[in-house]
C-alpha cells in the first residue's frame, strides 16, 4: 500500500478511536484500515498501537508519529486546497465540542443556516461541559469559555466577550423586592451556583471603576448548572448570577430582570479552540466565522442596558423585609 494512504489510514484510526470508525469514516473495509496500520509498523519497525478488546491507545513512538503524519497531512492538504479553491468550500465531517449552556440559546436556532451554507459538510456536535482531549477524541474544534493555558497546546480564536449579570424574575422582586445595592442581597435568597470541578459554591463578583467586591450568595437552593441557575431563577426560586449569553433570551421575553447594573463583571471570552499542531482547516474556519456571528464580538451587555433601563422606567417594589428575613445557608 502507499505510504501517505496509510498515514492518513492512521491519522484517523488514531481520531476516531476504532479501526472500525475509521474505516466508516474513509469509506473503506476494515480488514484495509488494519493491513494499512500494520504495514506502517513493519515498515518502521515500530509499535504505534497498543490493542485491547475495549480501546486502542498510543504508544510513545505512536504518539510522536501521529504528531508528523498531522503535520504532514495537513501541510498536503494546505497546498491541494490553495490550488482547487476548496478552502472556501468545506467538505467532510465536522466534529465539534461545545458545553451545553453555550449551545441551546443562540447556536441551534442559527445551525440551519450554516448547514445550508456548507452542503458538503456533516457536522457532529459533542454536548459536554468538561474539556475534552482534542487529538485524542477525534475533535476538529471546540467552543470554550475558559481561559486557555499559556503552555496550551491549543490555538484559541476568541468570538465573543462574556459579562456576568445579576438577575431575578419579576414575581420574586414583587414578593421580596428589588436590591439596590450589593449589600442588601444578603436579605434576598440568592441561586448557588456548585462548580462540577472543584464542588465549591462560587463566589459573585461585582466591579464598579477600580471597586471590587466579592459576595457569598446565600440560599437554600444550589446546581452545578448555569442554565439550570437561569431557569430556576425564571421560575422565581432568588436571584441568580450568570452570563449575559445565557439569560439572555429570558431578559428578552421579560421573564427576568437585570439587576445592579451599575456593577460590570467580566467574564472569560467565548473563543474556539483547535490543535496548534494543524493549519486553519476551511472546515474550522467555516465554523469559527459562524460562531463569530452568532455571538457578537462585544457579548451583549449594550442591550442588557438598555433593557435594565427600560425596566427601570416601570415602578419597583422595595423589599418587604417585613415578610421575611435573611436567608440562611443552606
Amino acid at each position: 500500500m502507499d505510504q501517505l494512504y496509510c498515514m492518513r489510514v492512521f491519522a484517523r484510526v488514531v481520531e476516531q478511536g476504532s479501526f472500525a470508525r475509521a474505516a466508516e469514516d474513509l469509506d473503506i473495509a476494515r480488514p484495509s484500515a488494519t493491513t494499512a496500520v500494520a504495514q506502517l509498523e513493519k515498515r518502521l519497525g515500530a509499535r504505534l498501537l497498543n490493542r485491547t478488546t475495549r480501546r486502542l491507545s498510543l504508544t510513545d513512538e505512536g504518539r510522536a508519529f501521529y504528531e508528523g503524519c498531522v503535520r504532514i497531512l495537513d501541510e498536503l492538504a494546505e497546498v491541494e486546497d490553495s490550488l482547487s479553491g476548496a478552502r472556501h468550500a468545506p467538505r467532510g465531517t465536522l466534529r465539534v465540542s461545545t458545553p451545553n449552556a453555550f449551545i441551546q440559546q443562540a447556536f441551534f436556532p442559527a445551525l440551519p443556516r450554516f448547514l445550508a451554507r456548507c452542503p458538503e459538510l456533516s457536522v457532529e456536535i459533542v454536548l459536554t461541559d468538561r474539556a475534552v482531549n482534542l487529538v485524542e477524541e477525534g475533535i476538529d474544534c471546540a467552543v470554550r469559555a475558559v481561559p486557555v493555558p499559556d503552555d496550551s497546546t491549543l490555538i484559541a480564536r476568541p468570538i465573543s466577550k462574556v459579562k456576568r449579570v445579576t438577575c431575578a424574575s419579576p414575581d420574586y422582586l414583587r414578593r421580596h423586592g428589588t436590591p439596590r445595592s450589593v449589600a442588601e442581597l444578603a436579605q434576598h435568597q440568592c441561586i448557588r451556583f456548585i462548580s462540577p470541578s472543584t464542588g465549591r459554591v462560587a463566589d459573585w463578583g461585582f466591579e464598579r471603576g477600580t471597586e471590587k467586591l466579592s459576595f457569598a450568595p446565600r440560599g437554600n437552593f444550589a446546581l452545578t448548572s448555569l442554565e439550570g441557575a437561569v431557569a430556576a431563577a425564571v421560575a422565581g426560586i432568588g436571584i441568580a448570577q450568570v452570563s449575559d449569553v445565557l439569560a439572555l433570551r429570558a431578559l428578552r421575553a421579560g421573564a427576568l430582570q437585570p439587576l445592579l447594573l451599575e456593577w460590570v463583571v467580566a467574564g472569560p471570552s467565548v473563543m474556539v479552540v483547535y490543535p496548534s499542531n494543524r493549519y486553519l482547516t476551511a472546515k474550522v474556519r467555516a465554523f469559527t466565522e459562524f460562531a463569530a456571528e452568532v455571538y457578537p464580538p462585544e457579548g451583549c451587555w449594550e442591550e442588557i442596558l438598555k433593557i435594565g433601563a427600560s425596566q427601570a422606567s416601570r415602578p419597583r417594589p422595595r423589599r418587604a423585609a417585613s415578610r421575611r428575613g435573611p436567608a440562611t445557608r443552606a
